[in-house]
């Protein structure tokens, strides 16, 4: 076949293999130029994604740390809301206590006892003002002598409407017992106007009915 071919046929076919080959230089050129920016892009993209990537992941692990480190403070914050809450409740019952305290009267003070006359040693002196007259005073010497703390009852003076008597007691008493009981055995009342049972003295003053 090739022998039938004549030489502008064979030189025809010679230069279509030649133009052939040279394309298929230049493709090949070509697809090597245009390759390589490609690859060299996918190498820096592929980086970009790694430095993404380990970013991200950094990212990630702060965000872990982060959200257990304000785990823990939001543990210690309802701790101490807790430990608030419960002490603003104690603080509420005191001062409901409080009010309450302050809302009551105020208790009555106890009664200071009155003190007595001692029985015994030297006596009383008791000292009468406002006597009208001796047999007044008389009337109140046997009232004396009835009562059941006294033992003996000796006037000592009467001048001016003024009497001293003095008293022998077989019992403790009190000033007030003494003008009581005087009250209600003659018809006359009686104030007291000085008693200092430390000095066994007593004065009393007539108040006439």
């Amino acid at each position: 076949m090739t022998q039938d071919r004549s030489p502008a046929e064979q030189e025809a076919l010679n230069r279509s293999a030649e133009l052939i080959a040279q394309a298929l230089e230049t493709m090949e050129r070509a697809t090597t130029v245009r390759t390589e920016p490609l690859r060299d892009e996918l190498a820096r993209s592929s980086s970009l994604l790694d430095q993404l990537t380990s970013r991200l992941d950094q990212q990630l692990s702060e965000d872990r740390e982060q959200r257990q480190v304000l785990s823990g403070q939001l543990t210690t914050l309802a701790g101490s809301l807790d430990a608030l809450v419960n002490h603003l409740q104690s603080l509420s019952q005191l001062m409901a206590d409080i009010l309450e305290r302050m809302s009551q009267p105020p208790p009555a003070p106890e009664p200071v006892a009155e003190p007595q006359f001692a029985a015994g040693g030297e006596g009383v002196s008791l000292t009468l003002t406002g006597v009208p007259n001796f047999q007044v005073l008389m009337d109140v010497q046997k009232a004396l002598m009835g009562m059941d703390q006294v033992s003996g009852a000796s006037v000592e003076r009467f001048q001016a409407g003024d009497s001293r008597i003095l008293l022998q007691l077989r019992m403790p008493i009190m000033a007030t017992e003494l003008s009581d009981a005087l009250r209600r055995t003659t018809t006359y009342a009686f104030g007291i106007e000085e008693s200092r049972p430390e000095l066994m003295q007593l004065r009393l003053r007539f108040i006439q009915t």
